[in-house]
């Protein structure tokens, strides 16, 4: 988020124009969001705005600051209630499918796709923060299997991101409907991606007891 207003009148109003920017892409689509158009809907001048967010490129990397924020918020709430590492992986995977069925959290990121692959430095913001994504994944998979080694963790964090997104797709209603066993089938494939010793994705079997031993 701009540093600009860091007072806490400054901080709402941040907040109240992200709270605005992020309804607008939802509801309205990428085309809607411009610098304008969100002081428009925020009641505000564009000047006063440009206060906080010069560009339309900083407002969408403080909005995705944001998105991450909460997300890794969430999730770290969940994991801590799990306890046990592979549990609190199997919590993570749960909290990332239910924000799936979201219309808020979907159309938010068809959007922003739609943005990046027209616009180079939104790709860049986009880039930025599936690299973040992808490194709290990392970290899920590494304390999950400590035996990994950091590359194999960052690739199986990159391929678990990868099927999380595309499986959001279907899961939305957008390309089909969610089926428990595709959700079954990606749960097994989470736990092989947090297993080095296995040559493939556990059988469920294989798994309790792996669960059971740890």
């Amino acid at each position: 988020m701009s540093t600009r207003g860091a007072s806490r009148k400054g901080q709402e109003r941040s907040e109240a124009i992200l709270d605005t920017a992020e309804r607008l892409l939802v509801d309205e689509g990428h085309a809607a969001l411009t610098l304008r158009g969100v002081a428009q809907q925020a009641g505000i001048r564009l000047g006063n705005l440009q206060y906080y967010f010069a560009t339309r490129e900083e407002l969408v990397r403080a909005l995705l600051a944001r998105v991450l924020e909460r997300a890794t918020a969430k999730l770290e709430k969940r994991m801590g209630a799990a306890g046990h590492p592979t549990t609190a992986l199997d919590a993570a995977l749960e909290s990332l499918l239910e924000d799936q069925k979201e219309p808020a959290s979907y159309r938010l990121f068809y959007d922003l796709w739609a943005l990046a692959a027209r616009e180079p430095a939104i790709a860049t913001e986009l880039r930025a923060f599936y690299a973040r994504y992808v490194g709290a994944v990392e970290g899920l998979l590494s304390h999950a299997a400590p035996e990994l080694s950091r590359a194999e963790a960052h690739a199986r964090a990159e391929l678990l991101v990868a099927l999380l997104e595309g499986l959001s797709l279907f899961r939305s209603g957008t390309l089909g409907a969610p089926d428990p066993k595709v959700e079954s089938e990606l749960r097994r494939m989470t736990s092989w991606l947090s297993d080095r010793s296995s040559g493939g994705p556990p059988s469920g079997e294989r798994r309790k007891q792996q669960v059971k031993q740890t």
